[in-house]
């Protein structure tokens, strides 16, 4: 496996599934990369904001289209509650 490049970013039009870098065309892997949210003005949000990022299993060439994703918490399901005795 290619060790990963230096991130591109691209703007994408009709479909992104060919690698412009090698020409593979069976599409790509994506992983995500934390981003801070305070820079991003274009972003109001107290949640941990990531970029999506793609890569080309063929040569491992990365690329930034310019999503943006965040992931709901996990919700608690503990409750807390007061214990009221009757009289």
């Amino acid at each position: 496996m290619p060790s990963p490049g230096e991130i591109q970013t691209l703007k994408v039009n009709d479909e992104f599934h060919i690698c412009p870098e090698c020409g593979y065309e069976l599409g790509f892997h994506t992983s995500f990369i934390r981003v801070n949210a305070s820079k991003d003005k274009s972003i109001k949000s107290t949640r941990e904001i990531y970029r999506v990022i793609f890569i080309c299993p063929e040569c491992g060439a990365r690329f930034d289209v310019g999503w943006r994703v965040s992931f709901p918490e996990l919700e608690s399901h503990c409750v807390e509650t007061t214990i009221v005795k009757q009289l």
